[in-house]
Order: structure tokens, then C-alpha cells, then sequence
């Protein structure tokens, strides 16, 4: 059994005594975790927001709770929660739009709380399924870009809430191009060229009505030169969210794996973009992807000249000699304490970067990120 919350237990900026969840079960909102705005209280309600009753206390005076969700655990809620839409039938799915706009929120916390980390988890964290993991990475990327452009934040909502539900078009694929071991065949590709339209279209089916989110699913493999799919406009009429979601997409794509494709080097990834890629890409939002991630996009792993291995964690004293926190010491053991080598020094300069599916430990996101990495 759950209990109503009600209009007067919450307020903004106070932290939740309790996990909130919809009339069916859903998490929305962590223990902790603050609401931002009276209007988004005002949703929530409207919505319907519940506890469970052995959380209750009888009490309207819930005490405060001084901790919020750190930036891995809002990306981790985000995770599941996609997982759990998208393990339905699509005609099975109800509030898809109330349901998407509240994972949205789990990514703009998860990117508010800790920059940093969160675009390093495209790269580090691939233990979670493809179909999952790589909207969430995209939506990460995507909002990142849309605030180094200045973009105002309901449009940075819609270009993640599309980013989130842009392969909405492609599920029966999915599977298939998870177990090719070569080239795609002339049909799978034929399906490929219509998932942006056939996702415009689900969603609209599924009672999303906002046009610009629509807009941007649709467009989000069209390209600025116009060689894009699937009508091959150009420039200007390319809306700017299906332009980020659009050049995030190939990029978390690089570097993750993906069925039989190993992941890139995030270095190669992004030399590869401007090489093969530049002309179809707004010069603009091109240099607005180096802004954010770096010569050295944050979360690459590194090799050091000590035989360390690294993480780049943000900007050091020049664009090729990044921070980097080794986590591997020289006897290929995990380090118990991540340590800062700078790399402008010629006894710690960087060697190579490797992949993730080159370590032979994990990466403790703690050991870099501290408690913003702790996830329950």
C-alpha cells in the first residue's frame, strides 16, 4: 500500500525524508533529493506523488535530511528507470511523457551536481545494456553542449528528454545489431534510415505533443551539408537540439561498445568527427564539443611513462597535457588512493590511451570522484 503525498509535505530546496514514487510503483525521486521550483511541485502533485506507508510516520513535520543523491547515483536511478520503460511493449506504456520528463530531471541533476563525472561515465561506465546506457550518455553529452551554447533550460529539457527516446524507432533492431559479427545487410540498414520518422511518430502515438521534441527525434541524423537521412535537409532548417543530440549520438557511439564493435579511443573518436565527419557537423557546435571535453575528453583512460594507468579528469596547464588521476599503479593493481600526476612533467607525461576493455580491474568511480560517485 502507498500513501498520497500531499501539497503542504514538500518544499523547495528541503531535502525528501523519503523515496516518492507514482501511483504504480515507479521511483521519481530519491531520499535526499531536492525539488528545484514551486511549479515543479506543482506537477508532481497533479501527477500523483506516493510513499510507501512503512515510510510514513503519521507526522506532517517530516525532518529534514542534510544529504542529496551524488551525481552517479542520479545517473544510476536514470538508468533504471529507462530500462524499465523500455522493457515494456510499446503499446503497453502509459505516461510515457510524465515518465521520460523524470528521467530527464535524473540527467540535468546528475550534470548540475558534478559536470565532470558525469561526462566521464559515457566513457567509464559499460557495464549497462547498449540501448540503455547510450541514450543516457547521448542526453549527458547532448545537455552539456546545449549550456556551453547558452541555450535556456527548458529547451536544454526537450534536447535531453529527445536524446532519451531518439532510437525509440529502432527496438526491434536493437537486438539484431547487437549479435551481427559484420557488416549490416541492405535490410537492416533500410531500417536504420527510418527509425528517426518511425520514432516521431511512436511518440506522438504515445502522447508526446511537445513538436520541438518531436522535431529533434526526427531530425537527429540529418546533417548540416544535408548528406543526412532521412530527408536530407541542410543548415538552418536542422533544429539545434536534433544538431546536438545529432553529433552526441556518433560521438558516446565511438567510444562505447557496441555488439561486435570494440570502443574507440576517445582521442581517435574525436579526430575521426572532424576528419571524416567536419562538413556534416555546424562549425559552431564543432568547436563546442572540444570546449567541453578537451583534446583529451574527460574520462580517458590514459597510459603514463611511469607505466601507470590514468583517468583524465578536466583541463591541466595545456590542451595536451590534461589532469590525470592514476588508478593503476606500475603492478597493474588498483591503487587504493587515486593520485595526481601532472602531466606537463616529463616523468609522469602521458604514453598512450587505451580503451576500458583494455583493464584488467575496474574503475572505482569513488577513488576519483569521491561520495558524488557513491551509488546504493
Amino acid at each position: 500500500m502507498r500513501q498520497r503525498i500531499a501539497r503542504h509535505q514538500l518544499s523547495v530546496g528541503t531535502p525528501l525524508p523519503w523515496d516518492a514514487y507514482t501511483a504504480d510503483g515507479m521511483l521519481l525521486l530519491r531520499r535526499g533529493q531536492t525539488i528545484e521550483s514551486e511549479r515543479a511541485i506543482d506537477r508532481l502533485i497533479d501527477e500523483g506523488l506516493f510513499l510507501e506507508n512503512n515510510e510514513a510516520s503519521g507526522r506532517d513535520d517530516f525532518p529534514p535530511i542534510d544529504t542529496k543523491p551524488g551525481a552517479l547515483q542520479y545517473i544510476a536511478d536514470a538508468q533504471r528507470s529507462l530500462a524499465g520503460v523500455f522493457s515494456q511493449r510499446l503499446e503497453n506504456i502509459e505516461n510515457l511523457q510524465a515518465r521520460i520528463h523524470h528521467i530527464s530531471d535524473a540527467v540535468l541533476n546528475a550534470c548540475d551536481a558534478h559536470p565532470r563525472l558525469s561526462l566521464s561515465s559515457i566513457i567509464l561506465l559499460q557495464n549497462t545494456a547498449y540501448p540503455v546506457k547510450h541514450p543516457i550518455d547521448v542526453a549527458i553529452l547532448a545537455r552539456s553542449l546545449a549550456e556551453a551554447l547558452s541555450l535556456d533550460t527548458e529547451l536544454q529539457r526537450t534536447i535531453v528528454s529527445a536524446a532519451l527516446t531518439m532510437n525509440i524507432g529502432m527496438v526491434e533492431v536493437e537486438e539484431k545489431l547487437q549479435q551481427i559479427q559484420g557488416p549490416l545487410n541492405d535490410k537492416l540498414k533500410g531500417m536504420i534510415r527510418m527509425h528517426p520518422g518511425l520514432g516521431a511518430q511512436r511518440l506522438a502515438t504515445l502522447g508526446i505533443s511537445d513538436e520541438r521534441w518531436l522535431t529533434m527525434v526526427r531530425q537527429h541524423h540529418e546533417c548540416y551539408d544535408g548528406s543526412g537521412y532521412p530527408t536530407g535537409c541542410a543548415g538552418a532548417a536542422i533544429d539545434i537540439g536534433a544538431q546536438l543530440i545529432g553529433l552526441a549520438d556518433k560521438y558516446c557511439a565511438m567510444v562505447s561498445g557496441h555488439g561486435y564493435r570494440p570502443p574507440q579511443k576517445p582521442t581517435t573518436a574525436l579526430r575521426e568527427l572532424y576528419i571524416k565527419h567536419g562538413e556534416a557537423i555546424n562549425k559552431e557546435i564543432a568547436g563546442s564539443l572540444i570546449r567541453v571535453l578537451g583534446l583529451y575528453p574527460i574520462g580517458t583512460l590514459v597510459r603514463l611513462v611511469t607505466s601507470e594507468i590514468g583517468v583524465v579528469t578536466g583541463p591541466g596547464e595545456g590542451p595536451d597535457t590534461p589532469e590525470v588521476y592514476a588508478i593503476i599503479g606500475r603492478s597493474g593493481t588498483a591503487l587504493d588512493v587515486a593520485s595526481h600526476r601532472k602531466t606537463h612533467l616529463a616523468k609522469f607525461a602521458i604514453e598512450d590511451v587505451i580503451t576500458i576493455d583494455k583493464l584488467s580491474v575496474p574503475v572505482r568511480m569513488t577513488s576519483l570522484w569521491g561520495k558524488e560517485a557513491a551509488v546504493s
